[in-house]
């Protein structure tokens, strides 16, 4: 196996491109994350590993655990066998919980793979939104909201606005299925209709989809798709004379889309978040998540929305870990005790058997200069 790992301080991130952990001081707590580091979904899993290291760094900070600081591992997910993979690293690194993980498929592979139950280990917020994944472990605690609930918001907008006629373009697997199928039944109870196309999943393959809405006209059209390709889709549909509101579900990193193609094609495009917004410093948690950022972020980088996920996954797993005074055996019941714990304005909630999926999605715009405003 030849999994990048990656360990704190942030600072040093982009010199941490290495094939094992260099060597350091015993952390007293491990903590394993993993997320893509190369590949199309190489930038997300960069910015989850930021977000990680920022609240891990804020705690060490502020004394640890019980005087017990907290040792970030990332390792790069790979393609294949996810729970091989995992079960080599947890022999590697004895972590007390697992963090991140993305894609639905690979975290159904995960549970299906039994390695949270046959360790006891916990995985805390992962980067998926399918509703089905809720209840499929008790050693699982989602931190995002589900693609239903996402759905649902952006449809009732529209039928509140008057538009009867809505697209969705989605990636074929797991998230873009759930989303056509939340999407399918929110437009039968709304009495609006709904038009579906689905395209090669991490790919900006979207030629076909982009002829498809050109052909159904609608008046709205939502994408359930990684920025990549959401940001190939916006730029082929405005090119071709596409009309329609475009939305974008928060698997999007919305600051990006300017990035890629520029201010014009994505100026008006809205965009569902799946955390405070990075800008909002109304909210407590982005205040704290601000100040850490400052002190221990990226200088050169403009804290996105995904880093924004992961400093929420974190920050949860920690308040679980003083519940459980750090002891792998307790953590599980710490984390479920949490029942509409208040970080900093945004609700936790992992009581219950589906273990969470916050009930938290907002709504913002991208302006001529390429910036998410609310």
């Amino acid at each position: 196996m030849t999994s990048k790992i990656f360990t704190h301080p942030v600072k040093a991130l982009a010199a941490l491109l290495i094939s094992c952990t260099m060597p350091l001081a015993q952390a007293d707590i491990t903590v394993l994350q993993l997320a893509p580091l190369t590949g199309p979904y190489g930038g997300v899993g960069w910015h989850m590993q930021v977000g990680a290291s920022v609240a891990v760094a804020e705690l060490n900070a502020r004394g640890g655990i019980n005087s017990q600081k907290l040792r970030l591992v990332t390792a790069g997910q790979e393609p294949g066998d996810i729970g091989k993979q995992m079960r080599g690293l947890i022999e590697k690194h004895s972590p007390v919980a697992l963090l991140g993980v993305l894609g639905e498929d690979s975290v159904q592979q995960l549970l299906d793979s039994r390695v949270l139950e046959d360790t006891g280990l916990p995985l805390v917020g992962p980067r998926v939104g399918a509703s089905s994944l809720a209840s499929g472990s008790k050693q699982l605690f989602l931190t995002r909201p589900s693609f239903s609930f996402e759905v649902a918001r952006v449809f009732k907008h529209h039928a509140t606005s008057g538009i009867q006629n809505i697209g969705l373009v989605y990636e074929d697997n797991g998230f873009g299925r759930e989303a056509f199928t939340a999407a399918s039944s929110e437009a039968k109870g709304l009495g609006v209709k709904v038009s579906g196309v689905s395209y090669l999943a991490g790919s900006a393959m979207v030629d076909q989809a982009v002829s498809k809405m050109i052909s159904a006209a609608p008046q709205a059209i939502v994408l359930a798709s990684q920025t990549a390709g959401a940001a190939a889709f916006i730029q082929r549909y405005r090119a071709q004379g596409g009309t329609a509101q475009i939305t974008t579900l928060s698997y999007v990193e919305g600051a990006h889309l300017a990035l890629i193609i520029g201010k014009k094609a994505p100026h008006g495009v809205a965009v569902m978040e799946a955390a405070p917004n990075t800008t909002n410093e109304s909210v407590p948690l982005v205040r704290e998540f601000r100040s850490a950022y400052a002190k221990f972020g990226q200088n050169d980088v403009t804290p996105t929305q995904a880093m924004m996920e992961s400093y929420v996954a974190t920050r949860s797993l920690v308040e679980g870990l003083k519940r459980a005074g750090g002891a792998k055996n307790k953590l599980p019941a710490a984390l479920a005790s949490m029942e509409r714990f208040d970080l900093g304005g945004l609700n936790i909630n992992f009581g219950g058997t589906r273990r969470g999926s916050l009930e938290f999605a907002e709504m913002a715009v991208i302006d001529r200069q390429g910036r998410v405003i609310r």
